[in-house]
């Protein structure tokens, strides 16, 4: 009866909408931020009072009660406070609040008062802090998603979980699971489950259920744990033992080990598997090739072996991703019956094999090719062959594709993106590449030997275009004429002559990477380089450039060594403040160090001024560079001292360098480099750059000692002062330099001995002290002595092993009392230790005993003290007669001696 006048009141004038729901509604509003005007059509005004017809709100047929509130925000984020006035909507079935932002709140506990709630999605919505325990009370719920960005949102137990009979649906990704040590019991638990999702959710590992709870969870289809560490003890057993309805089973990123077991094909009803980015061994089982239903096969990044099966009955396979293991032999030609097949990626494996129409013949709706770094794979198609797919990707980096371009690619026009680097192609570029497809997004074709000269394919490609790679090849000319639009641009390594004036023709290009290092590129820079707001890598190294600088705006990395600039270097770097990466070696530029480079590249982690013609001294500016890992002045003119507080490189003392990944930033740190003379050979550093840490000073005229403070570089790899004037002795504490490889400080004015701290330098490959003053005995140390007698040639005074001068008796004294004196503070030390208040209750013990023992006994027993005073009347009495003799032979002594 109640319902019924509810509804005669709410539907007074034609409108269903009940005045408290609305007046809950707009209560509910006020708390909230609508940044995107997602609520504009709630509100009071009398247009407005049907609330039934609000964005979002769904009211009931019937009773006119509002059942659903649909505020998700995956166009429109809503802010701000999820409102207690909710409680009034009583007969709220659904609320979806999801993918909004909500700073950081937590999850209200009142939502678990929601009673008749069946569906809740607060996924993704910034929310964090404990899942409220109360949401156990929503029992007719059927839908909870609470996933989350960030992992904010932990849940320490999940036996709140348990109570939700009536749960279809769960989602929980990127919820911090980790102490929830029930989960799998819990999940068990929930009869009607039928998807679920703990993706990154660090689930602990736990012993799997008793078998007589196995079947509890009988109605899941659908199963992501991605990302969890989890092992096979854990979750095979467990997973092999559900109906065979369950259809879907993501286990990438985890911890699976061993071979995929056979009870796999048990899973009858099996359309999507991955398996990725795991440690499976062995071979796939038959029977996961003969499954019929299976769409989605994923084990890539495993240590699988053997060859492919059959897969001839697997024809609902629409992608198949195999990469990243070790299978090897030919690849199944059934995958050509595969008439779904839309993805195939088969890169980095062993196989072998000639590739021909055969593989192909019935993959009409191939889009995605992926068969690289396949060494063993050639192709072998015949001339006028015509595909029957049209690819999207084509991607055979490191197959025999050569020596001629292959010509069925002129068939291919949906191509986005398309990679035939290291194919062995020993031809010319074709023209019709160019206007093959205006969606082309990627091209690379470097490592090859195309020949020829490029013209202008500025207009070539998409306003999407991305990458265009034609490194490491044969191509002459001058420099074609860049498309605007592409963001990565290598055309390193090949034979381009001439200026570079025509660059200046696309002031407004999208240019984020530029290579056009290794050519035969020359003039002078054209200033219209200040205008490439976007550049954060340019690299023009190794090319003929000359005369001065000019105005740079790059952000990020700028490679200008092995050319012929002149000058100083110019004042306008200085606009370039977040610049990580600067190497102006081997060129003839001049002038001082700036001071102010030490201000303005806060970020800087490599600088390189090597093999110029500066002068003057370091500026003490540059010890304010706390990120810098290498610091390269060699071979210039540079006097003065080495700065003291070359201890403020925090980046050379700390292990985990976090600044140096912060510095990476960029999205393109994939492509940095640099060459860097170590040993005395210059190698390139790529992948491993960032563990480079190295100070270069040699072949400058610095003078004065080495100062202390460099000794607290303890992270420093490399450290080179050779061919300059130092002097003095060495540091001491040499020794704390544990993680040197590389030490040179050959030819100088070194004096002194080799400090006993050196042997502990157990991780040096080279050491070079050659040619200096040094003396005394080589440090006995295994390591140091093979090095070989090259490191301490030409040290006159130097003697021991590995040199063949044995040291003199003087030599190994000054050498033992240099030991000494360098245990001393340690000895010092370990007998502190000894003098602990154990050793002072000791001492006063034995001297109250000792004192007593002897003197207590004088005082009791009467014919011993007679004794002893005896003794000692007898004893001074001795004493005196022996003193007065001498004193009356030292005056005649004396007499004589004036007399004479």
């Amino acid at each position: 009866m109640r319902a019924t006048s509810e509804q005669f009141i709410g539907t007074k004038d034609g409108i269903r909408c009940l005045e408290k729901e609305r007046k809950a509604l707009l209560r509910f509003k006020d708390e909230l931020i609508d940044y995107y005007g997602q609520l504009s059509s709630w509100g009071n005004q009398k247009d407005k009072e049907e609330c039934c017809k609000w964005s979002g709100v769904l009211c009931d047929n019937l009773t006119n009660h509002i059942i659903q509130l649909d505020l998700h925000g995956a166009s429109a984020p809503l802010g701000g406070n999820i409102s207690v006035w909710l409680l009034e909507i009583q007969h709220l079935k659904y609320l979806d609040l999801s993918f909004n932002n909500f700073n950081y709140r937590r999850i209200p506990q009142f939502i678990g008062s929601l009673g008749k709630l069946q569906y809740l999605d607060l996924s993704d919505s910034w929310f964090s802090g404990e899942i409220p325990h109360h949401l156990g009370n929503l029992s007719k719920l059927q839908f909870l998603g609470l996933s989350t960005y960030d992992g904010m949102l932990i849940s320490t137990s999940l036996d709140w979980l348990s109570r939700l009979h009536s749960l279809r649906y769960l989602r929980l990704s990127y919820v911090n699971l980790t102490m929830a040590t029930n989960w799998l019991q819990t999940i068990n638990k929930l009869i009607q489950l039928e998807v679920l999702y703990l993706s990154d959710c660090h689930l602990p590992i736990v012993l799997p259920p008793s078998p007589s709870t196995f079947n509890a969870s009988n109605s899941l289809y659908k199963l992501d744990l991605f990302g969890n560490d989890l092992s096979s003890s854990c979750v095979f057993p467990w997973l092999f033992n559900f109906s065979s309805g369950l259809s879907y089973i993501e286990l990438g990123s985890n911890k699976l080990q061993g071979p995929i077991p056979d009870d796999i094909g048990n899973l009858l009803f099996l359309s999507y598997l991955c398996f990725s980015q795991n440690q499976l061994e062995g071979e796939i089982p038959i029977a996961l090739g003969n499954r019929s239903s299976l769409s989605h096969l994923d084990l890539s990044n495993n240590q699988l072996t053997g060859t492919v099966p059959n897969l001839a009955l697997s024809f609902s396979l629409t992608n198949l991703f195999l990469d990243h293991n070790m299978f090897n032999g030919t690849i199944t030609q059934s995958i050509g019956s595969l008439y779904k097949l839309e993805c195939l990626g088969l890169h980095s494996n062993h196989f072998d094999d000639i590739i021909t129409e055969s593989h192909f013949f019935n993959l009409s709706q191939l889009r995605i090719l992926d068969l690289s770094y396949n060494p063993g794979i050639s192709f072998n198609f015949s001339l006028g062959w015509n595909p029957p797919f049209q690819l999207t990707g084509v991607l055979l980096a490191g197959c025999k594709v050569g020596p001629h371009f292959p010509t069925w690619l002129r068939t291919q026009t949906r191509l986005y993106e398309l990679d035939i680097s290291n194919a062995g192609i020993l031809d010319t570029f074709p023209d019709w590449l160019w206007e093959l497809s205006s969606n082309l997004d990627d091209l690379n074709v470097s490592h090859n030997n195309f020949h020829g000269v490029l013209h202008d394919f500025s207009s070539k490609f998409s306003t999407n275009f991305r990458t265009i790679d034609l490194s490491f090849n044969h191509f002459g000319g001058s420099l074609p004429i860049l498309p605007p639009n592409a963001s990565l641009l290598d055309l390193s390594s090949n034979k381009f002559a001439g200026p570079i004036t025509s660059l200046c023709n696309e002031t407004n290009s999208n240019w984020s990477y530029l290579d056009l290092s290794n050519n035969l590129l020359s003039g002078q820079l054209p200033d219209c380089f200040a205008n490439l707001s976007n550049l954060r890598f340019l690299k023009l190294a190794h090319n003929n450039f000359s005369g001065n600088i000019h105005s740079l705006n790059i952000r990020f990395s700028l490679h200008l060594q092995n050319n012929s600039f002149t000058g100083e270097i110019p004042t306008t770097l200085r606009n370039c403040t977040s610049l990580a990466f600067i190497d102006l070696s081997r060129n003839k530029l001049t002038g001082k160090i700036p001071t102010w480079m030490g201000n303005t590249f806060t970020s800087l982690v490599f600088l390189s001024l090597r093999s110029n013609k500066f002068f003057g001294s370091i500026p003490s500016n540059l010890c304010y560079l706390s990120h810098l890992q290498v610091l390269d002045f060699s071979l210039n003119k540079i006097s003065g001292t080495i700065p003291k507080c070359l201890n403020n490189l925090t980046a050379m003392i700390e292990v985990d360098n976090e600044s140096y990944v912060s510095s990476f930033s960029s999205g393109l740190q994939s492509y940095e480099s640099a060459s860097v003379m170590w040993k005395s050979n210059e190698r390139e550093y790529m992948n491993t750059l960032r563990l480079v840490k190295l100070i270069d000073l040699s072949s400058n005229n610095l003078a004065g000692d080495i100062p202390a403070e460099i000794t607290s570089l303890v992270t420093l790899v490399g450290l080179n002062l050779s061919r300059n004037n130092l002097c003095g002795i060495l540091p001491e504490n040499i020794g704390r330099l544990r993680s040197l490889d590389f030490l040179d400080l050959s030819r100088n004015h070194f004096s002194g001995g080799i400090p006993v701290s050196a042997s502990q330098l157990d991780q040096l490959g080279v050491l070079d002290l050659s040619y200096n003053n040094l003396s005394g005995k080589i440090p006995q140390n295994i390591h140091l002595q093979t090095l070989g007698a090259s490191a301490f040639e030409g040290n006159p005074d130097l003697c021991g092993l590995p040199l063949n001068k044995a040291c003199s008796e003087h030599e190994i004294a000054q050498d033992s009392e240099r030991n000494g004196n360098a245990n001393g503070m340690k000895d010092l030390e370990e007998e502190d230790k000894l003098i602990s208040d154990g050793f002072y209750i000791t001492m006063t013990i034995g001297f109250v005993f000792g004192f007593w023992g002897v003197c207590g006994t004088l005082v009791f027993n009467n014919s011993w003290r007679i004794a002893f005073f005896k003794l000692w009347n007898s004893s001074m009495d001795w004493l005196y007669l022996t003193m007065a003799i001498n004193k009356t032979r030292l005056k005649k002594a004396f007499h004589k001696f004036v007399k004479f």
